[in-house]
């Protein structure tokens, strides 16, 4: 039987994606130890697909889009990535486009799997959430490259290369046709999904569920 095609869609800036990716770490684990077979494959979302502008401070940017209660919104989300081992520092984060970074990610998957995706993603979330890192930096993106094992040549690419922005784009376009409308969005086998960064034991009904209709 094939494994379970699970598709990822999240933003490197998205809070609940980097909670979400923890509590998916469980959920696969404890999939494949009952012997489950999955695919994943981190797919892009643009949270601000209307950012424009340099990189600027995310309480300055999260202050004009939402008010006062940007600041209450910042601790709930602080308080639940501590609850998962995730020690946010978002007074330090930065707001920035994020389509170099799903490039990278992009380049990765082609380069390496899932496995060098993965990496490229947590030093991403990392670089954003925890050490107040801006996330279009060059210099940024190609640390978190480098961390994969992608070469100096296949980390410019992921930044030059038209198709690889094409790729980016075409997802995209399949997000909204899947109908993501909020990340994250785990998809399985493009039947079956949840959003949001649900716990562990819904992520693992999920990936339960796509095997069982696979066998039928």
């Amino acid at each position: 039987m094939s494994p379970v095609q699970l598709e990822i869609f999240s933003d490197v800036i998205c809070p609940w994606c980097y909670i979400g990716k923890t509590n998916l770490a469980e959920a696969v684990r404890l999939f494949t130890a009952d012997g489950g077979e999955v695919a994943l494959r981190y797919r892009p979302y643009l949270l601000q697909p209307d950012f424009t502008g340099p990189s600027r401070p995310m309480s300055a940017h999260l202050a004009e889009r939402f008010g006062p209660q940007a600041a209450a919104m910042t601790d709930r989300v602080t308080e639940v990535a501590a609850g998962v081992g995730l020690k946010f520092q978002l007074g330090q984060a930065i707001a920035a486009d994020t389509r170099a970074a799903h490039q990278l990610i992009e380049l990765a998957y082609e380069e390496g799997g899932f496995e060098a995706q993965q990496t490229v993603a947590a030093q991403l979330f990392a670089a954003h959430f925890e050490h107040g890192e801006d996330v279009a930096d060059p210099a940024v993106l190609h640390r978190a490259g480098a961390a994969a094992g992608l070469s100096d040549a296949a980390i410019e690419r992921a930044a030059s290369d038209p198709a690889v922005a094409a790729a980016v784009a075409r997802s995209l376009i399949e997000a909204q046709q899947l109908g993501v409308t909020s990340v994250p969005t785990f998809v399985a086998d493009r039947a079956i999904g949840v959003a949001g960064a649900q716990p562990p034991a819904t992520l693992l009904g999920l990936l339960e569920q796509a095997a069982e209709t696979a066998r039928r």
